[in-house]
């Protein structure tokens, strides 16, 4: 019988042991659930490759390049505040505060007084003739429209700089896939060799020949890894995380030629969008404003300067023998006026310095129109050349396709050697990789075309990532 005083959870262990037994199943249901639906989750996440937009996104925040750039124009921009402050009104305010000892002797006597006199003072000082000051305002303007166009680079940059480690990244993976397809077929072919061998229906030397090849596709796998891991590294170093799978080209991907489809007329376009011809043209104006700002040289200014000084003082009264402390408050307005007259030839020679540096100046211009001209048709042709490459490849693709269906069907009857097949393989692979990296080409010449004449944005970039798939 139970003891009247046991408690209650103790008086029905079976049921007490039920209860944990389904406490204890619940949770591990909750528990496998959980975990079930977390792998999915995991499972969707790396079901999405990354893309160009989504690596774009993080680059911006991440690069260290970028951002320094970004950086730098904060900067830059903050020389026309500086500039402009230079033509509002300054006001600055002092105060001076002494201790003083005085000994006051006169009429046989003497007398000790210690006070901490001081000074007050409010100063206002405003350009109104500054004709220099003027001058650099504007050229602070034209170097943040430079300032700008710099941080526009830094973008171009990092697309461009994204795109290549992305396909860079792309054409590892496409060696290796090559070089693992290519032995998988190896080693069909030497396991055929080996059981032809066997039966006497082929000779050692194919054996032979497939074990060599095998083992130099073990070796360019090994550098094709190690290639892969390198260049997934440098992609990592601009995104700032880890990148796993990408979104790649399709094998039918067809890319159209650029619009216009002419040299000359991207030629145009660079003249006089191109970045670099911009900033050199906006260098030219801000030179003319150095050139303008010695000639303001001989020039007077005018300023207005207005000033509230308070001031304690202790005067000495002689008729009592006693010093006694005196405020004096003092208002002044005016206007200053400085008129060079001679600065030894400093200012001549100036001007003339600034004339020649004009001089450069102008010439730099045409020397970066034509800069840009040669630059938009050499990627012009870049880009007409890679198409071109495109094209042939896919002819020569469907080539070899066909050539290694037919060394595989003649080496079945016994036309052709072991060997054979081996080749045609290798140039089935070698061709398609090929392909691949026309195609990636093709695409880096457009982004690099279109940032010579200055049109690359994000934009371009959303448009070679459509063509991505996963």
């Amino acid at each position: 019988m139970t003891q009247p005083d046991q408690p209650v959870f103790l008086r029905n262990t079976s049921g007490f042991k039920q209860f944990l037994s389904n406490a204890f199943l619940g949770l591990l249901g909750i528990l496998i659930i959980g975990n079930a639906a977390w792998a999915q989750s995991t499972a969707g996440q790396t079901a999405n490759p990354q893309n160009l937009i989504t690596l774009y996104s993080l680059a911006k925040q991440n690069d260290p390049t970028f951002k320094a750039a970004a950086a730098q124009l904060q900067a830059d921009l903050e020389t026309e505040n500086q500039a402009f402050s230079a033509l509002l009104p300054n006001i600055n305010l002092g105060a001076r505060i002494e201790k003083q000892e005085n000994t006051y002797e006169a009429f046989g006597m003497s007398i000790d007084a210690s006070r901490n006199p001081g000074t007050y003072s409010l100063v206002l000082n405003q350009a109104l003739f500054r004709p220099q000051a003027w001058e650099t305002y504007k050229q602070s303007q034209l170097s943040g429209e430079v300032a700008k166009l710099r941080f526009q680079q830094a973008e171009q940059d990092l697309v461009l700089r994204l795109t290549r480690a992305y396909f860079d990244l792309l054409t590892a993976q496409d060696d290796l896939a090559s070089i693992r397809d290519q032995k998988t077929a190896i080693t069909e072919q030497l396991a055929l060799a080996k059981a032809n061998f066997e039966v006497g229906s082929a000779t050692v030397t194919d054996q032979q020949e497939a074990q060599a090849r095998f083992d130099l596709a073990v070796a360019q796998e090994l550098a094709a890894q190690n290639q892969l891991a390198q260049r997934q590294l440098q992609l990592e170093t601009i995104v700032g995380m880890p990148v796993n799978e990408l979104a790649t080209l399709a094998p039918s991907t067809q890319i159209s030629a650029p619009v216009p489809n002419t040299a000359e007329a991207w030629a145009e376009q660079a003249r006089n969008n191109n970045l670099v011809a911009q900033q050199v043209r906006l260098s030219r104006l801000i030179a003319k404003g150095e050139s303008n700002k010695a000639k303001y040289g001989h020039l007077p200014t005018l300023d207005l300067t207005a000033q509230m000084v308070e001031t304690e003082q202790q005067i000495f009264d002689g008729n009592t023998g006693r010093p006694f402390d005196l405020g004096v408050d003092s208002t002044t307005i005016g206007l200053v006026m400085n008129v060079p007259i001679f600065s030894g030839g400093g200012t001549q020679s100036q001007v003339r310095q600034q004339a020649a540096l004009l001089e450069k100046a102008m010439n730099n211009v045409e020397l970066a129109s034509r800069n840009a001209t040669q630059a938009a048709k050499s990627a012009f042709l870049g880009v007409q050349t890679s198409l071109a490459q495109v094209k042939a490849l896919e002819t020569a693709l469907a080539s070899s396709e066909l050539a290694l269906k037919s060394n595989k069907t003649a080496y079945e009857v016994g036309i052709r050697i072991n060997v054979d097949v081996l080749n045609a393989q290798q140039q089935f692979n070698a061709t398609e990789r090929d392909l691949f990296k026309a195609k990636y080409a093709s695409l880096i010449n457009m982004l690099e075309l279109q940032a010579v004449a200055g049109q690359l944005n994000a934009e371009s970039l959303k448009q070679i990532n459509q063509l991505l798939v996963p």
